[in-house]
């Protein structure tokens, strides 16, 4: 449907030659009698023009994609037109094209996620900036180095990316990190008119179509005291990654970056009080027996001053700046995660061990044993971890330190 008071038009301008020899393609746009134009940044000879039909002649050596990028922006302007005429807002030819085009700044996808990573390493969001790196790397790769600008990132271009992901034997689920990644570089870059709304490629590409759902994250309380029960050399790589397994089981949950920032100084009168790092909230409980022993083991290694970190992860002259304690938080976990898997495989379990699974194991044995979501959930550090977190705040120390009774 088009306004029929205004036309659009893409015409081929003989009054300028360019030194390639051919004319520039201009966007025509009449209304009332004035006309105002707009260069469309391409250019044709006028041999492979037809002026009737304002259009490349079929034996145009690359007349298909002309022809996509001229129906594209006759449709973007058409649509334009017609929408400020539905909500009765007076235009003109010169205000429609400034309108559409004066928002969006140049800028390539490969520059504007650079421009993103770099701003979220200032601002210290380091574990967003390290997605955003990984979502960065896999398009280059993908694309072979080759740069190009949001308009290019089209529907079309979305198929053969998850087309090269599939390929590469990645599951729905990493499949949804990648695309969601991609999804929400390009929400920033509309936001910061580096993109334009109507050329958004997520309107059709659905990225609910993934299947994200997993497999069992979760192990029973009986496999927690197979575990307990190995018997591994103190001083072994499987010994420290099944204490930080047993710590986070036992001590209600907690990550493991917060494991790993733990100090000291964060237990008072038997009770665990820390700021979570990824919501910044204050979390208060109570050391089970079992957690209160992992932390003894540490006492004589690690307990010299309050300052000190509890466990031997980072250390506070090496590991100082943000990024140096997420590196090296991110290197310790695949050692623990590498660790774990030999320590299932002990034990009997079925389920791939990993840190996370520690985490959610606390959360499902709970909600088995009675406590209501209210309390606590099984979706501990996804999406709904801030409700979550609402719902905890809610409650007495002393009404946790009881549900958490049912860990042992």
């Amino acid at each position: 449907m088009k306004d029929i008071n205004t036309t659009v038009a893409v015409i081929l301008y003989k009054s300028k030659l360019l030194s390639n020899g051919e004319h520039p393609l201009m966007l025509r746009v009449t209304k009332n009698r004035k006309v105002s134009y707009k260069s469309l940044g391409i250019s044709c000879s006028a041999k492979y023009w037809n002026f009737e039909k304002n259009e490349p002649k079929k034996n145009h050596p690359k007349r298909a994609l002309l022809e996509s990028i001229i129906n594209k922006k006759l449709s973007e302007y058409n649509d334009k037109a017609l929408e400020l005429k539905s909500v009765e807002r007076e235009f003109t030819p010169a205000s429609l094209i400034e309108g559409i085009e004066r928002r969006v700044r140049k800028v390539t996808v490969f520059s504007f996620y650079q421009e993103t990573i770099d701003r979220l390493f200032t601002s210290k969001q380091i574990g967003n900036a390290n997605t955003y790196k990984d979502s960065y790397r896999s398009i280059r790769a993908f694309t072979k180095n080759q740069d190009l600008t949001f308009f290019e990132l089209d529907y079309s271009f979305l198929i053969k990316y998850e087309t090269y992901l599939r390929g590469n034997n990645l599951t729905d689920t990493s499949l949804s990190v990648y695309f969601r990644t991609l999804r929400a570089i390009y929400n920033r870059a509309i936001k910061e008119n580096a993109a334009r709304l109507q050329d958004y490629p997520f309107k059709v590409f659905q990225i609910s179509k993934f299947d994200t759902s997993t497999r069992k994250r979760a192990i029973s309380k009986e496999e927690i005291k197979n575990i307990e029960a190995l018997h591994l050399p103190e001083k072994s790589l499987s010994f420290t990654a099944r204490q930080y397994f047993l710590f986070s089981y036992y001590g209600s949950g907690i990550n493991f970056i917060d494991i790993a920032n733990l100090k000291w100084k964060d237990i008072v009168a038997g009770r665990l009080i820390y700021n979570r790092s990824k919501t910044g909230k204050e979390l208060n409980f109570k050391l089970l027996e079992p957690a209160q022993r992992i932390i003894e083991h540490w006492q004589p290694i690690t307990g010299a001053t309050p300052e000190n970190y509890i466990f031997p992860i980072l250390d506070k002259t090496r590991h100082i700046t943000p990024t140096q304690i997420d590196n090296r938080i991110t290197k310790v976990i695949g050692q623990v995660n590498r660790e774990l898997k030999n320590i299932g495989d002990l034990a009997g379990i079925s389920t791939p061990l990993t840190t996370y699974v520690a985490r959610h194991t606390f959360a499902t044995v709970l909600k088995k044993s009675g406590v209501g979501t209210a309390i606590i959930s099984e979706s501990l550090g996804h999406a709904s971890e801030a409700i979550t977190q609402v719902y905890l705040k809610s409650f007495e120390n002393s009404i946790l330190d009881t549900a958490a009774e049912n860990l042992l």
